[in-house]
């Protein structure tokens, strides 16, 4: 593949009344391939940790390939993984650790109860396994350190309901209580008092859930919380800057995309409705980030990336919408005007495209 010059787009934001030009630099770095269900993750000193995913089209074969954006711009190629594996999860560790967990090896085959980190060496070093291997399932980090790893696919047409907790001190799991429901595709975010909020997921191929609950590490239980307004799985959250939950997208059936959202306030345990996306949307882990001015933006589970005002008024699509819809990208934000977008995956599940950064 040809690297490409830097293009600038007259692009408008649209619905928000005011010009706001993008620039989309689609070089291809030799360091990411095309790959979807990956994981991307903002380290402390700026760069991506881009990790796993899988690399051809059908989704049916994993990568052990890492590779790192790195704030100079360039991308270079980081370890290989312990194993190959998609539909993981990255936990960044207060220690400075990426922390991976499950997934898949390659389709067809059981999941991954493997785990791994990322040191602050570069390397890539086993920890203890998961007591029951999962893909699909949802990952957060407590207040106090310790990552909840919750739900998830175990074998066919079997989901869920199991908990287990990764203490970075002993790097070992330990089970905690379970959910309401086996889910697969469910959502988990941290609270900004440091517990852990779950909610949605699919029960049954093809049914989703309402649930949400609240997990706190203090006392090891969770909470049950209103439902949300709207089933869905295979959506995504992102805290706000004052510390609510943006719920957005996913889907009720696995056939039809949700536009809505929701806004989950943790004091007082109540969703309301949020402003609906310009087009709607699902497979969207790693999809959706938080600029530092506290605009929110999501990049996966469609054609098109859209940005949400700070205020949370309207969604605003940058640029034209493109030809593929972009399942199971990653959008991270790498500056206060910047998003790194990486990979995905077409409606006929096409591999469509390695990474681009895009200024707003």
């Amino acid at each position: 593949m040809r690297p490409r010059s830097l293009v600038i787009l007259g692009a408008f934001l649209i619905g928000c009344g005011r010009a706001a030009p993008v620039a989309i630099d689609a070089t291809p770095p030799t360091a990411i391939g095309p790959r979807a269900a990956h994981t991307a993750t903002r380290l402390p000193d700026g760069r991506v940790f881009v990790a796993g995913g899988c690399v051809t089209d059908g989704c049916s074969d994993a990568t052990a390939t890492t590779a790192f954006w790195r704030p100079q711009g360039d991308i270079v190629a980081g370890p290989t993984l312990q194993r190959a594996r998609d539909a993981h999860t990255a936990s960044l560790l207060d220690d400075g650790r990426v922390l991976l967990v499950g997934g898949f090896g390659r389709e067809g085959e059981p999941p991954l109860a493997d785990a791994e980190v990322l040191t602050a060496a570069g390397t890539v070093q086993p920890v203890g396994a998961l007591a029951l291997a999962r893909g699909g399932h949802a990952a957060a980090v407590l207040g106090d350190g310790r990552v909840l790893v919750a739900g998830g696919w175990v074998a066919p047409r079997r989901y869920t309901d199991t908990v287990e907790l990764f203490d970075p001190t002993s790097d070992r799991f330990v089970s905690a209580p379970p959910l309401l429901h086996a889910v697969d595709s469910l959502a988990a975010v941290a609270l900004a008092d440091g517990r852990v909020l779950v909610t949605g997921g699919a029960s049954a191929p093809g049914v989703a859930s309402a649930d949400a609950q609240v997990f706190d590490p203090t006392a090891a239980q969770w909470t049950i919380v209103d439902p949300m307004a709207q089933a869905r799985f295979k959506h995504a959250m992102v805290r706000l800057h004052d510390d609510r939950v943006l719920v957005l997208g996913g889907t009720h059936d696995d056939d039809a995309l949700l536009s809505s959202t929701e806004i989950f306030d943790p004091r007082t345990g109540h969703f309301t409705p949020g402003p609906a996306l310009t087009e709607p949307r699902y497979k969207l882990s790693g999809g959706v980030d938080t600029m530092p001015d506290g605009r929110v933006v999501v990049a996966g589970g469609a054609h098109s990336i859209e940005v949400l005002a700070a205020d949370l008024g309207a969604w605003s699509r940058i640029g034209s919408p493109g030809p593929d819809r972009r399942s199971f990208s990653t959008v991270t934000a790498i500056d206060p005007s910047q998003l790194l977008v990486v990979g995905g995956y077409s409606a006929s599940i096409e591999l469509t495209g390695g990474v681009e950064t895009v200024r707003i």
